[in-house]
């Protein structure tokens, strides 16, 4: 979809969440003033009122269902959309989220939930659109990087003992503790060449290493395939092997690291093209304020744009066509009809 220019005054836009999700906030942004307020030890007011004294016109909160509908109600901003970055399945959290949310609640206008809701009372929330959690690309400028033969692996996505063996006899592994933090976490994925991944779920919907790995340039190996709707395609942009097999395509990516070559450019331009944090959020900012109130929402907005003169037409004589004998009947079909020296075809 097209969005249109942001105005000449640029916006406050806070975003607030556990410092997890800082990695997929924008450091910065040609279409708004961003900054991230970090929830440390679940101290929601703190962070709340840090983005109220900042002045913030609009705010996007990760995980809305840890707050209640009275500190929802604290968000500062006019337009107040709470982030789902993964599958919910508390009926308790629903309940919160439907008593903190909607166009007549004092809490989030929107939600975006990472993929199309299966339950009936997922789908009664607000939801504004689909949403898996984006990367921001600012923070790894570096490209896919051939030559590293270090893998990567999650020890909450960690292959069989007899795969890990195999990888280890191939180069160098680095095994990501779930208890890193994001810095090591990216520290991590800097050194890295290759993520193993291994999941009894579609990736990226519980946790977010996958794609901060393809942003990275790292080539994922991973015996699952992402969600459908988010059109990230195994073979073209990631190899989807069973682990017995991973040890065979890692010694050919060793021996010839070419051979990869347009599967990490691919994953690592799809990051940038369609999960880009600035380019996300701008969209989703958009998106609700012009579904919350189209008119002045489209009023508010001006164009960058010079103005554009209308062409002129200019028609030679020779190829006009002879003036209608008569006029012509009002919601009559118009035929325009080639004259004979331009529908000549030459032998």
């Amino acid at each position: 979809m097209r969005v249109h220019p942001p105005p000449s005054t640029l916006q406050r836009v806070a975003f607030v969440g556990e410092p997890a999700f800082e990695p997929h906030v924008p450091v910065q942004a040609a279409w708004a003033e961003v900054r991230y307020f970090p929830v440390t030890d679940g101290q929601w007011e703190a962070a709340l009122d840090a983005a109220q004294a900042w002045g913030a016109n609009a705010t996007l909160v990760f995980r809305p269902q840890d707050l209640t509908p009275e500190l929802a109600a604290r968000v500062p901003g006019a337009m107040r959309i709470g982030v789902i970055p993964a599958p919910l399945f508390s009926a308790e959290e629903i309940e919160r989220l439907a008593r903190s949310s909607g166009p007549d609640v004092q809490g989030f206008r929107w939600l975006t939930y990472l993929e199309t809701p299966a339950s009936p009372e997922l789908a009664r929330l607000p939801l504004l659109q689909t949403l898996p959690l984006p990367v921001d690309t600012a923070r790894c400028p570096a490209g896919p990087r051939l030559e590293v033969r270090r893998m990567l692996v999650a020890d909450w996505a960690s292959p069989t003992p007899e795969a890990m063996e195999h990888l280890r006899k191939l180069g160098p592994v680095d095994v990501l503790s779930s208890h890193a933090t994001t810095e090591e976490m990216i520290q991590a994925l800097e050194k890295a060449g290759t993520l193993v991944y291994a999941s009894r779920d579609l990736m990226g919907r519980f946790d977010p290493l996958p794609l901060l790995a393809m942003a990275h340039g790292l080539l994922v190996i991973a015996d699952t395939v992402f969600p459908g709707e988010w059109n990230i395609e195994p073979e073209d942009e990631f190899l989807y092997r069973p682990d017995g097999q991973w040890a065979r395509s890692l010694d050919e990516v060793f021996r010839m690291p070419v051979s990869f070559r347009a599967v990490r450019i691919r994953a690592w331009q799809k990051m940038r093209e369609a999960f880009d944090a600035s380019a996300c959020f701008q969209r989703v900012l958009h998106d609700a304020h012009l579904f919350a109130d189209p008119v002045a929402h489209l009023a508010s907005l001006t164009s960058t744009r010079p103005p554009v003169a209308t062409p002129v037409a200019v028609e030679s004589a020779s190829a006009r066509a002879p003036e209608p004998s008569a006029p012509e009947a009002l919601g009559a079909e118009k035929v325009t009809r080639l004259t004979r020296p331009l529908a000549a075809v030459p032998n």
